[in-house]
């Protein structure tokens, strides 16, 4: 019998009221609406056929009942674990940049960036940084912006140019970083959307009716334009190339030579969603929405009524923005589940990217970014406590002992959910420092107080008390053989007592070896006895004797040592404070932080997976290293956080086991408020994003410069050149880290941080290369740089070397002509020179003679 078993110690009144509070609720629920077909706010309802009208049957009733009862089961069994799941929500407003705070459009460009369309205008973000598109900023220029800043519908053609629709102006298409605007009704119709078709053509849904433009982009062609058809809201193309139209007048086949109407289930005439699903469509009218054949031309009702916007996850499951203003998902079961995250801000736009991030358009909160959570938690609904979490172990069966920072003890189990247990009136404190589930299955507790109990069979004992008020932690080292960490001092202990009578001072023996030393972690040691981190590095004890000691002089600088983990080829991670993760392995250290790889250089707890993977917990998050044993000098990692569910996403460590590896295989994590949980099969053979960077800005002096290609040709005398650089990482940007280079300037590579430009005051003559390459926290940097640009910086004419040489030439030729033009040559006697004394006249007298 494990101590879970037989727990008579007491439930403290009321604790298990939430759980059945809310199954009651959930039943009182669905008993109140089934008859409509519903079971609740919960899941919404089933599907049915519309051929019987909107009432429905008999045989539909009593369907739609035992959906509910089984979705009443499926509640209370959810109430009952207290695992919730939180959906991390990141918000950009105008505060961040955007022109307005209205989203109408999103795509995600073939370069990644997002463009994102507003009434105030469009902008394109890098997932820091918006950039604006608008008629304000164009200074002037037609095709600097779209022709109007109503921006209604987005596409990207598979020529990638940008086709952007607007609510008064027309088209528009982006292409070689210039808008030109095209004729189409005048340029004063309404374009609410555009779609490609696999022959290349595009298709416009407008105020005006149904447009088509060939490759070139040229002249449209109208294939519908009459008030009768009404107005075209959305368009959707099906897996066999048809193109679809929906509107103010229903659902229409669009083909070269007209429309043919599809009429919907029950009377209905508008329809305001259309998507495609698979081989058929998903299509949302004012009441219900619908699954459609387009070949069988069969319609199936599914539970949601009158969605209005739709995208899918990255599993591939629908997600819907309501009339209602909720937002719902749908379920591994095909049930549908409200968000309430998101449900209230008026979501007037959904999207996926190519990363499996999800984006809302608000009418009015902005842009939001979300994931579907990965961690379940166990928090305040569930524990009735937002105290830290401390500790977690095993209880030798399914479930779990949960200790917190003051919140007490619980048990918890996926059948039963968490448990308070009292122990304060035999511990005299409820705050939780240390749990161990020992070898004959009795628990531990250690708490922040100075106290040590023991519970087994439903008994709680107290087995020690210190009155420093120190925290106690215990390990087991050997069948009942334990080691008792109490501030600065660490004892061993056996259990049963020899002497259950004998004082505190036998029953606990102090280490010698150990004294002074704060222990945070204990672990077995393959070569025998026991791995200890702490205060003073890492020690192997065997029995009480140090045989191994890794500290400062033998390369082990840290003395913040607080989580170990030995893999099972011998080598030996140790986590630290602030330090990075350390690898021993053959007599060598190996130490891994921020600069080669790692994400978060707190490390709180150390677990391995089922596939060998490494799990680290610290202050940032939960970091995933996939591949430790192809660790050298360089480790790659990835991190976890509020944007995977993880909420708060800071591991609570520092105490003995903040981490445990269940027997299921989930990984739990003591968090600052509550617990975290992350199944790692739902984590296959994920690795760090590549992220391509782009230069985006070249500017002399504050002068914006235009690169012709990938070349920009600098005037001569060029100072005070700036480079603006980015990278796509659209789920994480904060994990963004970049490097750069200029070839024959800088030695090497110059580590950027998370900074996105540089500024060289000094310009050398001549042809240079700007690199520069993006990686996420902990990712790899690209084998070849993600962009460059040649910068040519030409000299002056008279700069050259070759020039400097002429004019030296010439200044000595010139030198040396001067200089033999002051000797008279052998036997020339210039005029009116005087040689002698004498003078001219004997000259002359000398000439005569």
């Amino acid at each position: 019998m494990n101590a879970a078993d037989g727990i008579v110690i007491g439930e403290a009144p009321g604790s298990r009221k939430p759980a059945r509070r809310q199954a009651l609720s959930s039943l009182a629920s669905a008993a109140s609406v089934f008859w409509d077909g519903g079971c609740g706010s919960a899941t919404l309802r089933p599907s049915i056929d519309p051929g019987h009208g909107r009432r429905l049957s008999r045989r539909h009733r009593i369907v739609a009942l035992l959906s509910c009862l089984l979705w009443f089961f499926a509640a209370a069994a959810g109430a009952r674990s207290g695992l919730e799941h939180r959906l991390g929500v990141a918000k950009f407003t105008t505060e961040e940049g955007l022109p307005q705070a209205g989203i109408n459009a999103i795509i995600q460009a073939r370069d990644g960036y997002l463009w994102v369309g507003t009434f105030g205008g469009l902008a394109r973000f890098d997932g820091t940084a918006f950039e604006l598109y608008t008629r304000a900023r164009a200074d002037g220029r037609k095709d600097a912006a779209p022709a109007s800043d109503r921006i209604l519908a987005l596409l990207e053609d598979d020529r990638g140019r940008l086709w952007v629709g607007t609510a008064d102006a027309g088209l528009s298409v982006r292409e070689r970083e210039r808008f030109r605007h095209l004729a189409l009704c005048g340029g004063g119709c309404r374009i609410n959307a555009i779609a490609q078709g696999p022959d290349g053509r595009v298709w416009v849904a407008s105020s005006d009716g149904i447009a088509v433009f060939d490759r070139a982009a040229g002249q449209p062609r109208w294939i519908a334009r009459s008030r009768s058809t009404g107005e075209f809201m959305r368009l959707a193309i099906d897996d066999a190339g048809r193109v679809h139209a929906g509107g103010t007048n229903g659902l229409y086949l669009v083909r070269a030579d007209g429309l043919v109407p599809i009429a919907l289930p029950g009377r209905e005439a508008r329809v305001q969603l259309l998507e495609r699903d698979g081989s058929g469509l998903l299509v949302g009218s004012e009441q219900r929405l619908y699954r459609f054949d387009p070949v069988r031309r069969a319609w199936r009702t599914l539970a949601p009524e009158a969605a209005m916007y739709a995208a899918r996850d990255a599993d591939g499951r629908w997600w819907l923005s309501l009339a209602s203003r909720q937002v719902v998902r749908e379920t591994e079961d095909g049930a549908w589940r409200i968000v309430p995250e998101l449900s209230g801000l008026g979501i007037a736009h959904l999207f996926r990217d190519a990363d499996g991030n999800l984006w809302a358009g608000s009418r009015n909160s902005g842009l939001l970014r979300m994931r579907p959570p990965l961690f379940g938690l166990l928090a305040e609904p569930a524990l009735g406590t937002d105290m830290a979490g401390r500790a977690v172990v095993a209880d030798g069966g399914d479930g779990l002992w949960l200790g917190s920072a003051c919140g007490g003890l619980f048990h918890w189990s996926p059948r039963r959910g968490a448990r308070p247990i009292p122990v304060e009136a035999t511990l005299g404190s409820a705050c939780i420092a240390s749990l161990l589930l020992d070898s004959r299955g009795a628990l531990w507790i250690g708490t922040a107080g100075g106290a040590l109990g023991r519970l087994e069979n439903g008994r709680l004992e107290l087995a020690g008390f210190w009155p420093n008020n120190e925290s106690v932690s215990i390990w087991e080292r050997g069948p009942q053989d334990f080691i008792v960490a109490v501030g600065r001092t660490t004892y061993a202990s056996t259990y049963p007592y020899p002497n259950a009578s004998a004082p505190q001072t036998e029953r606990f023996r102090r280490i010698a070896a150990l004294q002074g030393t704060r222990i945070a972690d204990v672990a077995p040691a393959a070569k025998g006895g026991i791995w200890l981190a702490g205060s003073q590095g890492v020690v192997r004890l065997n029995g009480d004797r140090i045989v191994e000691r890794w500290t400062r002089p033998q390369g082990f600088p840290s003395r913040s040592a607080r989580a170990l983990h030995e893999d099972a080829a011998g080598a030996l991670w140790v986590g630290t404070y602030g330090d990075g993760l350390y690898r021993i392995e053959q007599g060598r250290v190996f130490r891994y932080g921020a600069g080669n790889g790692l994400s978060d250089e707190t490390v709180s707890c150390i677990l391995e997976d089922a596939r060998g993977r490494l799990w680290l917990g610290g202050n940032a998050g939960v970091a995933l290293v996939p591949a430790p044993r192809k660790s050298a000098h360089r480790i790659e990692s990835i991190r976890f956080s509020a944007s995977d569910g993880l909420i708060p996403s800071e591991i609570n460590g520092g105490d003995s086991v903040p981490c445990l590896r269940d027997s299921r295989g989930a990984l739990w994590f003591a968090l600052v408020s509550g617990f975290g949980t992350v199944d790692p099969a739902r984590v296959p053979g994920v690795e760090s994003a590549r992220l391509k960077s782009h230069i985006e800005h070249v500017a002399i002096d504050g002068k914006p410069l235009r690169p012709s290609g990938r070349t920009l040709l600098l005037p001569s005398y060029s100072s005070n050149l700036e480079i603006r650089y980015t990278a796509i990482n659209l789920g994480k940007p904060r994990d963004t880290a970049f490097r750069f280079r200029l070839t024959g300037a800088d030695r090497g590579w110059v580590d950027a941080g998370p900074n996105r430009s540089v500024l060289y005051p000094r310009i050398p003559w001549g042809r240079f290369d700007f690199q520069v390459q993006a990686r996420t926290g902990g990712g790899a940097w690209a084998s070849e740089p993600d962009a460059a640009l040649s910068i040519v910086h030409p000299r002056p004419w008279h700069q050259h070397p070759w020039v400097w040489g002429l004019i030296a030439l010439l200044g000595l030729l010139a030198l040396t002509i001067a200089g033999r033009g002051d000797e008279a040559p052998a036997g020339f006697k210039p005029a009116g020179v005087s040689r002698s004394p004498g003078g001219a006249a004997a000259q002359a007298a000398a000439d005569e003679a």
